[in-house]
């Protein structure tokens, strides 16, 4: 079976954005349960720092044309997303200490950040509107941007 492979980058948050060090926990605790579930994600350097970056494999149907559909696009995010709120769900500390984590979909200049609890139908919808049928895999990104935790109370309030 052809894959096309989807590029995948953790950073930290444009505006107030985790450490590096939690960037990279993130990008592993998720990578590693998503190929427990046979995904096909390898790591990537490119020499630079401040985010990790990996492609995700994707079945294509056409070799010579590795384009990828909407359909399967969704379905790639939508695992993203139940992964991302897994590792929330399983974080020991209270809600209010958990950085945001937001999923940013890029495709040449079109953008889309679909919300964390989205379903796929929503998620194909939303893209939909934004992404033609078939993308083209060189011009497709996922972003994973990871958001720095609130600082701890000050012991002088």
């Amino acid at each position: 079976m052809p894959y096309a492979s989807i590029k995948l980058i953790f950073r930290a948050a444009p505006h107030a954005g985790a450490s590096p060090a939690l960037v990279s926990a993130t990008a592993r605790q998720v990578v590693a349960s998503l190929v427990q579930q046979n995904q096909r994600i390898e790591p990537v350097y490119d020499g630079s720092r401040g985010g990790d970056l990996y492609q995700w494999l994707v079945e294509t149907a056409n070799a010579a044309q590795p384009l990828i559909p909407l359909a399967t696009l969704a379905l790639t995010v939508a695992q993203l997303l139940k992964e991302i709120k897994n590792l929330r769900k399983s974080d020991t500390s209270t809600p209010r200490d958990q950085p945001p984590i937001v999923v940013v979909v890029t495709c040449g200049d079109a953008t889309c950040t679909p919300p964390p609890d989205s379903d796929q139908a929503l998620l194909e919808r939303l893209l939909r509107e934004t992404f033609p049928d078939q993308i083209e895999p060189d011009r497709l990104s996922i972003e994973v941007q990871v958001g720095a935790p609130p600082p701890p109370p000050s012991p002088f309030d």
